[in-house]
């Protein structure tokens, strides 16, 4: 028989070696992030709930004020891009060159009043921010509302964020890299009712003209790809509409919150347009 003596040793032994191997198995079942193969960062939105992901990364850029953001719309209305800066809140401004079906143009918007004025023509014209649909020459029905092609360029894309968070049905599609970074891709579906039936920013009469237009249109639902990254960063915000022409599909890329510009009220065009004025 083993002395008492040598049974202690044993039972110590063993523990010691249970516990070592219970310490691998756990670093080898989650070696963390930065040590998983192809890995290139931490996701940090990964097994939150979405909802409070999106409504996150809304109220970041929300705080941001500004930002440098690439849009691209294909559908029936054909192609469309615009690229430069935007602010929102205390001082509205933007500085937009867009080209789309009616050629390149520049979109400026100064405390809240825009001006859009063609290439290789003279003057601009200018409409409030709330009605610069009308500049569309697109814009159809009442208000001239096209789409929120032009709407979406002077506008916050965290507030439309903002809404498909609130009026969504959301999912989590799992990790993704979106311009070189890592992400965490989500996808939504919103009733255009219940989506713009949230936007406390809408007058009664421009929300029925907004429905109207969906109406029109045959869309009943509006359909979200929506991109976040490290620290609730939104990075890119795709929408889909399917009517009875076809599907439009808008693109919102932010590449850079946060960004300092200024911009000023164009003056009267010189030769050349728009493009050469300051």
């Amino acid at each position: 028989m083993p002395s008492d003596r040598i049974v202690a040793l044993g039972v110590v032994a063993t523990l010691v070696v249970f516990g070592a191997a219970v310490a691998t198995l756990d670093v080898r079942a989650d070696p963390g992030p930065q040590a998983r193969p192809g890995a290139a960062g931490p996701a940090t939105t990964a097994s939150r709930p979405a909802r409070q992901v999106l409504l996150a990364a809304a109220q970041g850029l929300d705080d941001a004020g500004s930002a440098r953001l690439r849009f691209d719309r294909e559908g029936p209305a054909g192609r469309g891009s615009a690229e430069g800066t935007l602010s929102w809140g205390a001082a509205d401004a933007a500085d937009l060159r867009i080209t789309d079906a009616a050629g390149a143009s520049l979109l400026r918007m100064v405390d809240g009043v825009c001006y859009l004025g063609h290439d290789g023509t003279a003057g601009w014209r200018q409409a409030d921010r709330a009605e610069v649909e009308s500049l569309d020459p697109g814009g159809a029905g009442a208000g001239g509302y096209a789409g929120g092609w032009l709407t979406a360029l002077v506008s916050n894309p965290g507030g439309r964020l903002h809404l498909v968070a609130l009026a969504g049905r959301l999912s989590e599609v799992g990790p993704a890299t979106e311009g070189g970074v890592v992400a965490t891709h989500y996808r939504g579906s919103a009733p255009v009712a219940a989506l713009f039936g949230a936007d406390q920013n809408l007058t009664p009469e421009r929300r029925a003209v907004v429905l109207a237009y969906y109406q029109q249109q045959g869309v009943e639902s509006l359909e979200y790809d929506i991109w976040i990254g490290e620290g609730n960063q939104l990075l890119r915000l795709r929408e889909s509409a399917s009517g009875r022409a076809g599907t439009q599909v808008t693109s919102t890329v932010v590449s850079e919150p946060g960004v300092a510009f200024e911009v000023r009220a164009p003056g009267p065009a010189g030769p050349g347009g728009p493009s050469s004025a300051g």
